[in-house]
């Protein structure tokens, strides 16, 4: 390149990165608009729904404080007295929610993230006050209605109460029966369910009577509590009524539980006593027995004739005895086998020990000068076992015993032949 334009690459160089900065920077700054925009954006919404909430909140207190009066006139101070206190709490939120609004609008500067926090505020203000009160307009709206509807409610009323009355008869008819075959205990859960109804029942009829009378008298003070307290009693009668026929059926079902345990029990009782009868151990035929004694009164106790019955409990008492008749009745078995398979070892043991004694004693007798007293004293030994285990009558001390033969017969047939060597 010519020599007077040297400076050309660079000035391109610095050109491109000028330009480059520039883009970044261009980018940057839109970007930032962009964001700065969606942030007043959000900022404006906030604004909105907090005035919308607000106004909302202004309008239903200033409606919910007509709706008070009125509901005073037709209820009461009591039944009103909960409608007050949120309409107390609602009006003390509206204030607050007011005040931040004038923090606001006046003219002092607020920050960006001071507007956001009141706004959110004035939000939460005025929805707390808005739900408070539309839950008891709710109420009050429901309240009218059940007085509306109270001359047709109390006609219903009445003839549920004649049909639970009905059914009073029919549980103490129940209870009587079944005190026949279960005892008190079996029957306590319920036993005492026909008077509590009664009572329930009497006082339906008394709040229910108190209704009509306001209503014959065309009085102003409303019924709607005594209607309410008239289905809470009626509704306790009728469960308490409910539970002696669910209880005579638990009763039924686990009488028939029992009955079937009970056969169960007779099968596993004849299963014990023949594994007693027929046991080698005396110590565990004793033992056996014992429990089967004790198995065997159980289940005879729980079939006595005329017994009343408590299902339940007599369940849990047959199962424990029968439990422990299992546990004995399965050490018991696993001692038979024991025992059964020591004796069908035996013969086999018998056999070797006597082989073995048999082909040490030839040896002996073959090479007796030179066999020393050792190998002598371990066959005298080996003889001495095998008497003893023909003579064992017990078949696991017996094989025992052969087993120890077999091993002074191989004691001394090994040192024997290292005598002779």
């Amino acid at each position: 390149m010519n020599g007077d334009l040297w400076w050309v690459p660079s000035v391109i160089v610095i050109g491109l990165v000028l330009a480059g900065v520039w883009a970044l920077v261009g980018a940057s700054r839109r970007r930032t608009r962009a964001r700065l925009g969606q942030v007043s954006a959000a900022a404006a919404e906030l604004d909105r729904s907090a005035n919308i909430s607000l106004v909302r909140a202004d309008d239903l207190v200033q409606d919910a404080i007509d709706e008070l009066d009125f509901a005073i006139a037709q209820f009461g101070e009591s039944a009103t007295r909960e409608f007050a206190t949120a309409l107390a709490t609602s009006r003390r939120q509206l204030s607050d929610a007011f005040a931040l609004q004038q923090k606001l609008d006046d003219a002092v500067p607020d920050s960006a993230a001071e507007r956001t926090r009141w706004n959110l505020q004035i939000v939460q203000f005025a929805d707390d006050a808005t739900g408070r009160l539309s839950n008891q307009a709710r109420d009050f709206t429901v309240k009218r209605g059940v007085e509306r509807n109270a001359p047709q409610q109390l006609d219903e009323l009445r003839r549920r109460l004649e049909r639970v009355s009905d059914r009073v008869a029919g549980g103490a008819s129940t209870l009587t029966r079944l005190g026949q075959s279960y005892s008190a205990s079996a029957l306590a859960p319920i036993s005492g369910n026909v008077g509590r109804a009664r009572t329930a029942l009497e006082a339906a009829r008394v709040s229910a009577d108190s209704a009509a009378e306001h209503l014959a008298a065309a009085s102003a003070e409303p019924v709607g509590e005594q209607l309410q307290a008239a289905e809470h009693s009626l509704f306790q009668a009728a469960q308490l009524l409910d539970a002696i026929e669910t209880g005579e059926d638990e009763l039924h079902r686990g009488f028939a539980n029992l009955q079937q345990a009970l056969v169960a029990a007779g099968s596993e009782l004849a299963e014990a006593r023949a594994l007693r009868d027929g046991h080698e151990e005396s110590d565990t035929s004793a033992n056996l027995n014992q429990v089967i004694s004790e198995a065997a009164s159980v289940q005879t106790s729980l079939q006595g004739p005329g017994r009343l019955s408590d299902p339940a409990a007599d369940l849990v008492l047959l199962e424990a005895a029968m439990n422990g008749l299992d546990s004995i009745r399965s050490e018991a078995r696993n001692r038979q086998l024991r025992l059964d398979n020591a004796r069908t070892a035996l013969a086999g043991a018998l056999l070797t020990a006597r082989s073995q004694i048999t082909l040490t004693r030839d040896f002996v007798a073959a090479h007796r000068a030179r066999v020393q007293a050792p190998a002598r004293t371990r066959l005298a030994e080996a003889e001495r076992q095998l008497a003893l285990a023909v003579a064992e009558s017990d078949p696991v001390t017996a094989l025992d015993t052969a087993r120890r033969a077999m091993t002074h017969a191989t004691d001394a047939d090994a040192l024997a032949r290292y005598d002779t060597h």
